[in-house]
C-alpha cells in the first residue's frame, strides 16, 4: 500500500508540475514567442481565421518548440473556445474532454504543488535564520572539549 501511495504521490507532483510549466509556456508564447518565432526566418503564423497557432518548417528544430507552444495555446488560452465548440459540433468533443481533463485535475494538483514548495522554501529559510542565530550565539556561550578527551589512540577503559 505504501508504494502505491508513494506512485500516486510522484503522479501528483509531476502533474501540478507539468500544469504549471503549461502555464509557463503559455506566458511565454504570448510575451515573446512572436519575437522568438518571427525572427527565425523559418516559422511564420498560421493563416488559421479564428486562433493563432505557429506554423514552422518541419525540416528545423525550431518545429519542436512551435509545437509545444500551439499545444500549450490550445489548452489554456484557446480552450474555452474548443469547449464552446464542443456544445454545438459533436465532433469536437473529441479535443474539449482533454482540455477540460487537463483543467480538472491540473488546477487542484498545480495550486497543491505551488503552496508545498512554497511551504518548503519558507521552512528552508527559517532553518536557516534559526542556525545562523543558535550558530553565533552557541559559539559564544558553548566552551569547547579539551583535545584530548576523545583520543581514539587510548584504550577504552573496563
Amino acid at each position: 500500500m505504501q508504494r502505491l501511495k508513494g506512485y500516486c504521490g510522484i503522479l501528483a507532483w509531476q502533474t501540478g508540475i507539468g500544469y504549471l510549466l503549461l502555464w509557463g509556456v503559455t506566458y511565454w508564447a504570448l510575451a515573446d514567442g512572436a519575437a522568438v518565432f518571427s525572427q527565425s526566418g523559418v516559422c511564420h503564423a498560421d493563416s488559421a481565421q479564428v486562433l493563432f497557432y505557429w506554423a514552422c518548417d518541419p525540416a528545423e528544430p525550431i518545429e519542436i518548440l512551435a509545437s509545444v507552444v500551439n499545444f500549450a495555446l490550445t489548452t489554456t488560452v484557446w480552450a474555452p473556445i474548443f469547449v464552446a465548440a464542443a456544445t454545438v459540433e459533436p465532433d469536437a468533443v473529441i479535443i474539449a474532454v482533454p482540455i477540460v481533463a487537463v483543467h480538472v485535475f491540473g488546477l487542484p494538483l498545480g495550486i497543491l504543488v505551488l503552496i508545498r514548495l512554497l511551504a518548503r522554501a519558507f521552512d528552508a529559510v527559517r532553518a536557516l535564520r534559526g542556525r545562523i542565530r543558535h550558530g553565533i550565539t552557541s559559539r559564544r556561550q558553548t566552551p569547547r572539549a579539551p583535545v584530548g578527551c576523545c583520543d581514539p589512540a587510548q584504550p577504552a577503559p573496563t
